[in-house]
């Protein structure tokens, strides 16, 4: 299960890091920004970071803790910062198509980070202008951190099937990534709702 507590201050191990289409800037402060209920799940190591320049929210990502290596304790939960950056932005409720998370699929997984080529919401805006965004998955396992999308709220060619959005696997990517789609207004509030709840 996932052990390191909120504020845990972190470094990517270099394999990893080397793997991972959109990594933290260089020089950027890693925190732990997980949501507590994490700590309490038997059979995930799933975290979330966070990467701070000067105190500001530049970068997030979600992977597991054995990619990681503890740099030092830190104090205090900096999930606010996240938390503060959801429901903003002028690409809010985009929906984008970053491709791979990771730089050759063929080599496997990489811990729990996301697999596969998919449609991404975005969510937020980090400092700088870079999108925060969740993926969407086939809606099989609902739960209050993967708040449910009917086809009719998914407005992208090609969208066929209910879906839920994963806010437990939040990654920024470079806002000059374009929209494929967005969410439709009529879903709007009750997805902007979930994400005040969970962070």
């Amino acid at each position: 299960m996932a052990t390191l507590p909120p504020g845990t201050e972190v470094s990517i191990r270099t394999d990893a890091l080397r793997r991972l289409n959109f990594p933290p800037p260089k020089g950027s402060v890693l925190l732990v920004a997980v949501h507590e209920g994490a700590l309490l799940a038997p059979a995930s190591p799933h975290t979330q970071l966070i990467g701070l320049r000067h105190g500001d929210v530049i970068w997030a990502g979600a992977l597991g803790e054995q990619l990681l290596t503890v740099e030092s304790d830190g104090g205090g939960d900096p999930r606010q910062l996240l938390g503060d950056a959801m429901g903003t932005g002028p690409r809010l409720w985009d929906v984008v198509w970053p491709l791979e998370l990771v730089t050759d699929s063929r080599w496997g997984p990489l811990s729990t980070v996301y697999q596969g080529e998919r449609p991404w919401v975005v969510i937020g805006l980090v400092s700088g202008g870079d999108l925060l965004a969740a993926p969407l998955n086939d809606a099989a396992n609902p739960k209050r951190y993967t708040p449910i999308l009917a086809q009719e709220d998914v407005l992208m060619p090609g969208s066929s099937k209910e879906s839920q959005l994963e806010l437990a696997h939040v990654w920024s990517f470079p806002q000059s990534l374009g929209a494929v789609g967005s969410v439709a207004p009529a879903a709007r509030g009750r997805i902007l709702e979930a994400l005040r709840s969970y962070f």
